[in-house]
């Protein structure tokens, strides 16, 4: 009995051992007590055994199997994993698994690949580092692809400048017990998931940085970030994009942005209140999280300001050409501006360059002058946003209108339509492509007045214009509308002119200066709403005042029963940071 039962127990142990050597000839181990660099391929599991050993696969090497599971683990400290190009490891759970590891580094220039799920998996680790680069790829197809959805994950980084994605499942998933997460998702980068699974979940008290492209491919009304934990920051930079919900399911979290001063974006975001901040300073409105650029509302009052500028300039002109000639004639004089106005950052002030073309007809009447007036011109904004504008204004213009003995005016009234054709792109989560391009056509009425004082012992010439435009409300799509809107400004100024005849007085050389004063007295406040939620727009003080000068040279040419030829250019600045060039040929003419 004792021998049978001395041989079942020897069988047993030949057994074990037989068996243990079977398993380890299938599934081959390699413990790693220092650096080690592959340079071909393998199939075996890779152990980190020691602390600070760096493990580094060449580009072109496969690492792994198709059905391995934990290909490379690393429960060690400061354990170092360096991916070149072309470089791939793959396996079917757990590309690379650093359990309970602390200070794991990752960078990436290759792909981690599994065919089910965890890619990467941090279950417990402490600060670990994951760096994927341009040409990196890191990706799972049935499953989470960098997963640290339970146990305690403390200080983990993730910086992602190429592409992290889960074709089902979370692409990067920290649970409710990590904290002290950072991912900076750089431009140009990519994460996304393909299923109603969020793309990114957050923990507790962690960072999340976009300028590149966070996407749900499943649908725009899932989410692509669900911020999980509780005190959580969340920031939206640049030209980056976000494709689906933000949702706040803990509380104490933040969404930051900074797209750029001017910068329009709406948001979809649902779950608990989050704080909004817009780090450009530009208004962003709750009720889900909206921003607008004022444009074309912001500047109605410098347009209208400019536009006086430019009649005066005709008027003064036409008045010089009138007094060489018959007066049965009508004088016309082609307008062409240049204007770029630097931003402002300050005060918010929007840069935009704005190109001009104008027609202005001046034609005698027996006490007065017909004026009729034709522009059109485009604006563009920093940030994605166009305004072509399409007008005109008449009136008249009434020579020597007595206010004194010995002081008179000239006085003039203009009045019209200007159509506004505006095309903007906004920032949305809301569509497939993360943009929206949205437009909208409205009509503003203009009206403008002013008044030069004649006097021989006044020099420089002193005047006055005021202008009004009113615009009523329209809306940009579904998501802005505009409420009625009206500007009323008023401006001063002085002008001198000089001017040398020659060739038998048949031409003379002009040079004349502006200098302009104007400031807004009505339309400082703009009502608008964001997807419904009602907002008020103030301008900074410092936009609703403007001095300008201009400078102007001038040629004019009168040719014998043809009329006159006039040339002139004018330098134009002003302390809106605004700057450009303004030219003009005028002629009169025989109807």
């Amino acid at each position: 009995m004792k021998n049978f039962k001395f041989r079942a127990i020897l069988y047993s142990i030949v057994f074990y051992v037989l068996t243990i050597n079977s398993v380890l000839a299938f599934v081959p181990m390699a413990m790693l007590l220092e650096d080690t660099t592959l340079e071909e391929d393998s199939t075996a599991q890779h152990t980190f055994a020691a602390s600070d050993v760096t493990l580094t696969i060449n580009g072109g090497v496969t690492f792994g199997t198709a059905s391995g599971n934990s290909q490379i683990d690393t429960a060690s400290t400061n354990s170092s994993i360096i991916i070149d190009e072309d470089a791939l490891i793959r396996g079917t759970f757990n590309g690379i698994r650093g359990s309970n590891s602390t200070g794991l580094y990752i960078s990436n220039d290759g792909s981690i690949s599994t065919s089910q799920t965890r890619a990467i998996n941090l279950l417990g680790s402490t600060n670990a580092e994951i760096i994927n680069n341009t040409s990196g790829i890191i990706s799972s197809e049935t499953g989470n692809t960098i997963a640290a959805s339970s146990g305690t994950i403390s200080g983990a980084t993730v910086t992602n400048s190429g592409l992290i994605y889960a074709t089902s499942g979370t692409a990067i998933t920290f649970g409710s017990t990590s904290s002290g997460t950072t991912l900076t998702n750089n431009s140009g980068a990519r994460i996304y998931n393909g299923s109603s699974d969020e793309t990114i979940r957050l923990g507790a008290s962690s960072t999340l940085i976009n300028s590149g492209t966070i996407e749900n491919t499943g649908s725009p009304t899932s989410d692509a970030i669900d911020m999980k934990g509780n005190s959580n920051t969340v920031t939206f930079k640049d030209k980056g994009l976000v494709i689906g919900v933000i949702r706040s399911t803990g509380s104490n979290n933040t969404l930051k942005f900074q797209h750029g001063m001017g910068q329009s974006y709406y948001y979809e975001t649902a779950g608990n209140d989050m704080t909004l901040e817009d780090l450009n300073g530009n208004q962003v409105v709750k009720g889900s999280a909206g921003s607008v650029g004022q444009g074309g509302n912001e500047t109605q009052d410098e347009l209208l300001g400019y536009k006086s500028q430019d009649i005066r300039g005709s008027l003064k002109r036409y008045k010089k050409d009138k007094n060489n000639l018959d007066n049965n004639k009508t004088w016309g004089e082609t307008y062409i501006s240049v204007l770029d106005r630097k931003k402002d950052t300050e005060n918010l002030g929007l840069g935009f360059d704005l190109k001009n073309l104008s027609i202005n007809l001046m034609s005698p009447l027996e006490e007065s002058d017909f004026i009729f007036s034709i522009d059109t011109a485009t604006q563009k904004f920093s940030n994605d946003h166009n305004i072509n504008y399409y007008g005109f204004l008449s009136g008249i213009n009434l020579n020597n209108f007595q206010f004194f003995n010995n002081l008179n005016s000239d006085t003039f009234l203009l009045g019209g339509i200007t159509f506004h054709d505006s095309e903007r792109t906004i920032l949305t989560n809301t569509t497939p492509s993360g943009k929206l391009d949205i437009d909208d056509q409205y009509l503003s009425f203009k009206a403008i007045a002013g008044t030069k004082l004649n006097n021989k012992n006044l020099k420089p010439d002193i005047g006055f214009t005021s202008g009004l435009m009113l615009t009523p409300s329209h809306s940009e799509s579904k998501i802005y509308k505009w409420e009625t809107r009206e500007v009323v400004n008023f401006s001063a100024y002085i002008e001198d002119e000089f001017i040398h005849s020659f060739n038998n007085e048949k031409s003379n050389l002009n040079l004349s200066w502006v200098l302009d004063y104007r400031s807004l007295l009505i339309g400082k406040d703009q009502k608008y709403k964001v997807n419904g939620t009602n907002a008020t727009y103030t301008q900074k003080n410092d936009l609703t005042e403007e001095l300008s000068f201009s400078a102007n040279l001038g040629l004019s040419k009168k040719f014998f029963r043809f009329g006159i030829l006039a040339f002139n250019i004018d330098g134009f600045a002003s302390s809106q940071n605004t700057s450009g060039i303004k030219g003009n040929i005028n002629y009169i003419f025989n109807f």
